[in-house]
């Protein structure tokens, strides 16, 4: 299947993944910003957004082909830069160990390398089940969004909770079901980090009460070439919630790639 995508500027590639279950969206912020300098390609992810959403449940590593064939219809073979967030960084991980000749530098926001407990896949076992039963996905979304922003963003930009609810909203109930059972049977890639020789930034917000700070810190440590930013100020949508530390971690380490 060939994802819906956006397609930014001139340069060298960098291609952003979202978080569950939003979409391309959220990367407004970083296109205008890294989209000065670099083509940015910024896709939705199978079910998600314009993106079609076939049977089946959708694991890790299969959007991660999604994206590959993507690049592959855009005519880009050079290694790109790959971003991304929560979801979007389980992919990344996926489609780096699968197919590391494709990527130069490698961007992981708040997500996490290892694998769901017993007790958080039996969670989202039970969310994909009620969301089957009912065809309604307002109860994941209920459960979801308290937890993605920090403090300091529901005080200071109450304004971005709205679009985030709309964003996911949007995401069919199928997509959610198939997604969930998907980020439960990913595998825990901490061992495999160590494979992952190119430069990468780690970033996370301060507030992440999803995939915390500690979390970050482990990948970082275990990436033998990696840069830990913890960006104040945010949860787990750092870039939407605070985008100007973000935009310029990003930059910082792209210039570095060169």
């Amino acid at each position: 299947m060939l994802l819906a995508y956006d397609d930014y500027g001139p340069g060298p590639v960098v291609v952003l993944l979202h978080g569950f279950p939003l979409n391309r969206s959220m990367w407004s912020s970083q296109v205008a910003t890294l989209g000065a300098e670099y083509r940015v390609v910024a896709p939705d992810l199978r079910g998600h957004g314009q993106s079609a959403a076939p049977a089946g449940v959708y694991t890790v590593d299969e959007m991660a082909e999604d994206v590959v064939e993507l690049l592959n219809a855009l005519q880009v073979s050079e290694p790109i830069v790959l971003g991304g967030l929560s979801l979007g960084g389980y992919v990344a991980l996926a489609l780096t160990l699968r197919h590391p000749n494709r990527v130069r530098g490698l961007m992981l926001m708040d997500t996490r390398a290892g694998a769901d407990t017993p007790e958080a896949a039996r969670g989202r076992e039970e969310m994909a089940r009620l969301v089957d039963t009912s065809g309604k996905i307002g109860h994941v979304i209920d459960g979801m969004l308290p937890r993605l922003f920090s403090d300091a963003t529901r005080l200071r930009r109450p304004e971005l909770i709205g679009p985030v609810r709309e964003a996911m909203e949007k995401t069919s109930a199928h997509a959610v079901s198939a997604t969930l059972r998907g980020m439960a049977a990913r595998p825990d890639r901490m061992a495999e980090l160590a494979r992952i020789t190119v430069p990468a930034l780690v970033m996370v917000g301060a507030d992440d009460a999803i995939a915390p700070p500690e979390e970050a810190r482990k990948m970082a440590a275990a990436l033998p070439d990696a840069e830990l930013v913890v960006i104040p100020d945010a949860g787990h949508l750092a870039p939407l919630e605070n985008p100007r530390p973000c935009n310029e971690a990003m930059l910082r380490f792209l210039g570095r790639l060169g």
